[in-house]
């Protein structure tokens, strides 16, 4: 990457079975505002929407001098401080909720932020491609804002969690958006090298940062985490300015030199100037498919919150309340079903795009997550409690990072990502009986050595998915492709915290009552479970450390037994080949800077013709 053309797209022709390539003109990249694709036998004519036509034509007038390496700085630097507020905000969340005495609040706020986050990146990813990318990256900002300032302002739990769901919004748009960004002005060769380049870096450096601000603004002090909470609230919206204005600049400038208007056949839902504000309003509802998005959303969230709730609630899951949400969700499922299959003109999720390494990574990506957060939702919980806190909060971060940057590198000099996805499956599964025997044997090294397997498994698993699935749609669809595997990677991690909440709200009260019934009272147990520094505390650490093992025995092993069917999928996935190509489907390179004068030349070129 010696200079930033690379950086945007290397393509050496030689690379990818003899492709030619080319620096494509206006009217060959999207003038048509369609392109012809091949799905199996079968020759397809796929229609561009707005946002695509015009990160399209992005990708020729930004040019390759002082505005790219600023846009690709920018980004670098949102990330860098999403990647600090994740790192820090982990931390201080934990003493949040134990501020108001209700720690366990926090499996309820893991099903929701979960469900939500995964929810809304179908949503960002229409909005991108109807309105454009940076009309979707100004809301996530927006969102993540808010969120931040509700914590730190927070009187109640409630206001807790409510932040901490819109944060989650605005979070898993930044990264989402960044993610469809650089797919959109990037080769395969080279799409996990930068998009791991940009997120796992800041990761690298933040791991020693975040413990230094968690000390300076202690988070176990009164109003510590509110302080750290806030401090975000300016961070973001500061770093990604110059990225956001840049973005808007490009369109402004594509739409001033002619190149949107030889790009002006788009789909009939964008070809609106002479309707109402009302009907496209209703248009753009209908083409986001956003009722689907809203009874999927609603059915998974009554049928996983219950679990997180039953054993607070009244006769637990007898409770009337309890019993509704089930029905209800039983009832909203059908629905989604009937309205996705009979009636929506848009369906949310496209039979075009479900072809066999689409299902397989969706369900690779569903399970792994509803594994990895069963044992994940309460682990750090579980480790603070043993005391070996200190050496834990490097050890994921550290590892991921790293293994991530790596398998980018390893897939752009190998050209595939599948044996690479295959080898970290198998990895992780290692890493999950080791992660079982740590309850024997809680020894550092054991706890070490298990959490540094799982994740180097998991870091090859999900880069291998991501690039696959961009690789077997086009454009069009990528960013809807991309969101659905996130959200498949979203409702399985709901449902393994909510499974994981259920399993602790009943199993630590229960052990707590049998080992310090006779110490302490009703009450003063509460007080413990609620609050995990309360637990490190308590005289009777032995008994604490007991009850927490024996909660954390089945989901442990619920989680390596889950860790296995992913590995199946790997199998059934397609080896294609990680070219210079945007897509293994679309005869299309990228490229990025086309002089000014070449557009204007062919503009002439066109009116001419004309």
């Amino acid at each position: 990457m010696a200079d930033s053309a690379n950086v945007a797209s290397l393509n050496p022709s030689s690379a990818d079975h003899g492709t030619e390539s080319v620096i494509q003109d206006p009217e060959k990249i999207s003038a048509k505002s369609e392109s012809r694709v091949e799905l199996g036998r079968v020759s397809v004519e796929v229609a561009k929407d707005d946002g695509v036509t015009k990160v399209e034509a992005f990708t020729l007038v930004f040019g390759k001098g002082w505005r790219l390496w600023l846009f690709w700085a920018s980004l670098f630097m949102m990330q860098y401080v999403i990647s600090l507020a994740s790192g820090t905000t982990r931390t201080y969340i934990q003493y949040a909720t134990s501020s108001f005495s209700q720690h366990t609040i926090l499996g309820t706020i893991s099903v929701a932020s979960s469900l939500v986050s995964g929810l809304s990146t179908p949503f960002l990813a229409k909005l991108a491609d109807l309105a454009g990318r940076p009309v979707a990256l100004s809301i996530s900002v927006v969102l993540f804002t808010l969120g931040y300032i509700i914590i730190a302002a927070s009187k109640t739990v409630d206001a807790v969690a409510g932040g901490e769901i819109i944060y989650a919004l605005g979070s898993q748009g930044l990264r989402f958006l960044t993610g469809i960004i650089v797919a959109d002005i990037t080769s395969l060769q080279w799409r996990s090298v930068i998009y791991e380049l940009l997120i796992a870096t800041p990761i690298l450096i933040n791991t020693f940062v975040s413990t230094s601000i968690t000390t300076g603004i202690a988070a176990d002090s009164a109003n510590g985490w509110r302080w750290g909470f806030g401090m975000f609230a300016i961070l973001v919206p500061v770093t990604l300015s110059p990225a956001l204005t840049l973005l808007f600049w490009s369109e402004r400038k594509a739409k001033k030199l002619g190149v949107l208007s030889l790009t002006s056949k788009h789909k009939a839902v964008n070809n609106g100037a002479h309707l109402s504000i009302a009907r496209k309003v209703i248009a753009s509802w209908n083409a986001m498919d956003a009722l689907g998005i809203l009874l999927i959303g609603f059915s998974c969230a009554m049928l996983l919150i219950p679990l997180t709730l039953s054993t607070t609630a009244k006769n637990g899951f007898r409770n009337p309340s309890l019993v509704a949400m089930f029905v209800v969700a039983g009832v909203l499922l059908i629905a989604t079903v009937v309205w996705e299959w009979k009636f929506t003109s848009h369906p949310i999720m496209p039979r075009r795009i479900w072809n066999r390494t689409m299902i397989c990574c969706a369900f690779m990506e569903a399970v792994y997550f509803l594994s990895s957060h069963l044992f994940s939702t309460y682990l750090n919980s579980w480790v603070y409690v043993l005391s070996k806190y200190t050496y834990w909060t490097y050890i994921q971060t550290v590892t991921g990072a790293f293994v991530c940057i790596l398998a980018g590198f390893l897939m752009r000099y190998t050209h595939r990502y599948k044996y690479l996805q295959v080898f970290g499956l198998c990895v992780r599964i290692i890493g999950q009986g080791i992660q079982l025997y740590a309850l024997s044997n809680p020894s550092t090294i054991v706890l070490v050595l298990s959490i540094v397997i799982i994740t180097v498994g998991a870091s090859f698993q999900i880069v291998g998915s991501r690039v696959a699935v961009q690789a077997s749609v086009p454009h069009q669809d990528m960013a809807l492709a991309t969101a659905l595997l996130g959200l498949g990677a979203s409702v399985g991690g709901a449902v393994g915290s909510a499974v994981a909440a259920a399993v602790w709200n009943a199993e630590v009260p229960r052990r707590l009552a049998r080992l310090l019934g006779d110490v302490y009272g009703p009450e003063e147990r509460a007080r413990i479970f609620g609050s995990i520094v309360v637990a490190r505390r308590v005289p009777e650490h032995a008994q604490i450390v007991e009850a927490y093992n024996g909660a954390m025995r089945p989901l442990f092993v619920a989680a390596l037994v889950t860790a296995v069917p992913p590995l199946v999928a790997g199998l059934l996935t397609e080896d294609f080949y990680l070219g210079t190509r945007h897509n293994a489907i679309e005869d299309k390179e990228v490229t990025m800077g086309v002089r000014e004068e070449d557009i204007r030349a062919r503009e002439k070129e066109m009116v001419e013709k004309k």
